[in-house]
């Protein structure tokens, strides 16, 4: 976490339920000595599965509602953190009452329980084990049953209605031949229905038997709901596949979801540093997969069959088993609060931008009909400065992608070694795999652009639209490439440093004018630099030219924290400023040497100079 930045502590305690008699499905807490409650139901299982599950499954259930209330009910600042993220990190102290003591207090199963939320969250969770009272009262607080039932799942999927777990759905029963339970988490109870009308519609194609849909809904009770990123929630997630799963006598449970999302490169999440999810990154598949081998007899696998797969290939695989019509019935919007009837889709998330690609790339757009979504991905204006960005760098950062090789991709990327680790294949194997991955990702997005441009022409879409949006950013680029004797002579063009990397020696030197070596400027500069070079050999537009996020920075400057970078970038500023006033040329030009955005990191301004490196001795 944050080294010198002290998370703020939060003490939890579980309270009694209401009733000694089972049936209360409302967990009951305190943080920081004030009342919260989680509301957690889950239906359609039969008595008798239910009176299989372990001590230590319905250990798990609880212990994963009680992290969810503690994730939902203490914020992390907002979007707008005064404190510069100080909040994010949190830690929480957590007296949580057992049915098996002893398995709990065991130090290796409490090393990995927190690890594991550690990744996930970014939260420090402290548990303290205390025996419960009433153990057997307790067992069915959180079920309500359906009839006795001979039907068996020999799969558990998790099933969130959107495309990627449909398509894995439909998949394991048409192609596999699987009997199919599916997993459905809702807070919301506009998305409980698009959940069960899939599920009806998935019985009306394959049969009866084909799959059953075990609904589970976690509130929060009253005002209880102070944070919205729910980084911890597929923990809640997996657990309850995995009860769902030993349940039925399985120890599988599968998410599906592509690898692009999966991966969740910090360009691609388009939120600010580490506000992205990491539901089904590799490493929380394998750490759940871990912790749940100590609590499952016969472990508990949790995987992602998706993970090779971009959206495109999820939308072919819909359309391949003859079931397209049903696109239009999925939801990927993250703006779930905001949908309506005649808008499902915002059209200005992250989420619903890759859907629409993805269906105009598989060639399935009229089965995903435009006016669904409230911004039309190419011909509405997209008002906000964030839309727009989201957009923007959506269609960038597909265009990196397109050409990336292993090495750049490494090099540019680092944060993708968190993954290659956990994969099943060497990591070099892994890393040309991920590479390969993301180079049909990028051709996808690439080519739907490619086509829109060659029906119809740039200023043909209203102004603040995403092909406007776009065009206006390759003229820019390509303005800026004509020479200076090209510019009208009452506004000439920014002058370019140049700016000479000697990497062995550490020195920088700025137009034969400024030089500095081994210093904290100087290493700032050359690993930006670098970053600069990667955008050069890819053969990027200057403005496209990739940005470095202050996590990756923190990382490669071995820095404790994204805050000691943003001071790091301050100071460097400051020093550059000084050192190019002292050699005669404009001040403001040390400035605004590095470049900042917002949404995606720090790079040198491309405008603004041209990197030669030194070659070596």
């Amino acid at each position: 976490m944050g080294g010198d930045v002290t998370p703020p502590e939060h003490r939890i305690r579980c309270l009694a339920p209401l009733t000694k008699s089972g049936g209360d499905e409302e967990l009951r807490l305190r943080i920081d000595d004030k009342p919260v409650g989680v509301r957690l139901r889950i239906g359609r299982l039969s008595e008798q599965l239910v009176e299989g599950l372990s001590d230590r499954a319905l250990d798990l259930l609880e212990l994963a509602a009680v992290v969810y209330g503690a994730d939902a009910a203490v914020s992390r600042g907002g979007s707008v953190d005064q404190q510069m993220g100080r909040k994010w990190h949190r830690r929480f102290i957590v007296d949580v009452p057992v049915r098996d003591h002893g398995f709990w207090s065991r130090q290796d199963v409490t090393l990995s329980l927190e690890e594991t939320l550690m990744f996930l969250s970014g939260d420090r969770f402290e548990f303290g084990f205390f025996q419960k009272k009433y153990p057997e009262a307790e067992r069915s607080r959180f079920f309500k049953f359906d009839a006795k039932s001979s039907w068996d799942a020999n799969r558990v999927l998790m099933f969130s209605g959107g495309l990627d777990s449909f398509a894995g759905a439909l998949e394991e029963i048409a192609e596999q031949g699987q009997q199919v339970a599916l997993v459905s988490h809702f807070s919301a109870s506009k998305i409980a229905p698009v959940q069960r009308n899939l599920q009806k519609a998935l019985i009306g194609k394959l049969g009866e038997d084909c799959c059953r849909h075990v609904p589970v809904q976690v509130q929060m009770k009253g005002r209880s709901l102070k944070e919205g990123t729910h980084r911890s929630r597929s923990f809640l997630f997996a657990v309850l596949g995995a009860i769902t799963a030993q349940a039925f006598g399985q120890n599988r449970v599968s998410f599906h979801e592509n690898g692009v999302v999966s991966l969740n490169l910090p360009p691609v999440d388009n939120v600010v540093g580490t506000r992205a999810t990491r539901t089904t990154h590799p490493q929380t598949l394998t750490r759940f997969t871990d912790f749940f081998a100590m609590v499952f007899e016969g472990g508990m696998r949790v995987d992602n069959p998706f993970f090779w797969r971009t959206k495109t290939d999820v939308v072919k695989a819909i359309s391949r088993l003859g079931m397209r019509e049903h696109i239009a019935h999925t939801r990927s919007c993250a703006d779930v609060h905001n949908q309506t009837k005649q808008h499902v889709h915002c059209g200005r998330c992250s989420q619903c931008i890759d859907r629409r690609f993805a269906v105009l790339a598989a060639e399935v757009a009229q089965y995903d009909p435009e006016e669904a979504y409230k911004v039309a991905l190419m011909d509405d204006a997209r008002d906000g400065a964030i839309d727009r960005e989201v957009a923007l760098s959506y269609v960038r950062n597909a265009q990196v992608f397109e050409h990336i090789t292993p090495e750049v991709l490494e090099r540019t990327f680092p944060a993708v070694l968190d993954a290659v680790g956990h994969l099943d294949y060497p990591p070099a194997t892994a890393l040309t795999m991920i590479a390969r991955l993301l180079n049909r990702h990028g051709a996808s997005v690439s080519g739907v652009m490619r086509n829109t441009f060659d029906i119809h022409d740039t200023d043909s879409f209203p102004e603040g639209s995403l092909p406007r949006l776009y065009g206006d950013v390759q003229r820019q680029a390509l303005l800026a490439a004509i020479p200076d004797q090209a510019a009208p002579t009452n506004s000439p063009m920014p002058h370019p440093f140049i700016l000479e990397v000697d990497t062995r020696r550490h020195r920088i030197r700025i137009d034969d004018r400024v030089t500095f070596e081994k210093n904290a400027t100087a290493s700032l500069l050359i690993e930006l630099a670098n970053l600069w070079l990667t955008g050069v050999g890819q053969g990027l537009a200057p403005l496209d030219y990739p940005f470095l996020q202050a996590s990756q920075l923190a990382q490669r400057l071995g820095l404790a924290s994204e805050e000691a970078v943003r001071h790091r970038v301050m100071r460097a500023r400051s020093y550059l400023r000084q050192r190019i006033a002292s050699s005669g040329l404009d001040e403001a030009l040390g400035t605004e040497l590095i470049e900042n955005n917002p949404w995606q990191g720090y790079r040198l301004a491309p405008d603004r100079v041209t990197v030669w490196k030194t070659k070596q001795d």
